[in-house]
């Protein structure tokens, strides 16, 4: 079966209140990019003059700090968008982005996106609204990393992750998939082996639980909300 453009992008939510017409307008404007696993589709500091959607995959956005040690500030999946800052401000990238499994994109410059955005206010308010939440949740990780240490950082990834990912039972429990150990010390500014530690000592207090599914865990969220507070 050859699926369309219009297929693919009717199922991201930034268009999901278009017509057939509407999204056939943005389809129009729209390339498909196909990219590997483990390539860099942005590169922090340069250019930025295009919006990139992901429309299957995942990629993580990445600083540096100036030892060149790498700092994971998001990961995005199916239905998130990237590149945004650059087209509102017309300044370099701000991030690098890497996929993290192949992935295909949607692929709109900025001179049709801005066009686009002034017709359509219920996308424009959308697409506002993701990337400040995405700046919030930057500007949370940047202020643990600064201010917590690091069980205390993985306690409340957790409990975010939970929020965003998953629902809580009545019993205060969810249950989700985590990223890697690898994954989780890149985002949290740590080591591998700390987070490993970190885990483990959940695990053994029953706060970190295996669950039934493959790679799932259940979070007692609930309890890390508490052992949060009393670090605050």
């Amino acid at each position: 079966m050859n699926i369309t453009m219009n297929d693919m992008l009717r199922k991201i939510p930034l268009f999901s209140e278009l017509d057939e017409d509407e999204l056939q307008a943005v389809a129009a404007l729209a390339n498909r990019i196909d990219t590997p696993k483990k390539n860099i589709v942005v590169q922090e500091d340069e250019p930025g003059e295009s919006l990139y959607i992901i429309l299957s995959g995942e990629v993580k956005v990445s600083s540096y700090t100036m030892d060149g040690r790498e700092i994971v500030l998001a990961l995005l999946g199916k239905g998130s968008f990237f590149g945004e800052m650059s087209l509102l401000d017309e300044e370099p990238r701000s991030a690098t982005v890497t996929t993290m499994q192949d992935s295909k994109f949607a692929h709109i410059r900025r001179r049709d996106l801005v066009p686009l955005l002034l017709k359509q206010p219920a996308i424009t308010l959308k697409f506002l609204a993701d990337a400040a939440a995405r700046l919030r949740r930057t500007s949370r990780v940047l202020g643990r990393i600064s201010s917590m240490d690091v069980p205390h950082r993985l306690y409340a990834y957790l409990i975010e992750h939970c929020q965003r990912f998953s629902q809580q039972d009545s019993e205060g429990w969810c249950t989700t998939v985590l990223p890697t150990h690898q994954l989780l010390a890149d985002q949290l500014s740590t080591s591998r082996e700390t987070i490993s530690r970190a885990i483990s000592a959940l695990k053994k207090k029953e706060i970190l639980v295996q669950g039934n599914g493959r790679g799932q865990m259940r979070v007692d969220v609930d309890e890390l909300e508490c052992m949060l507070e009393d670090f605050e």
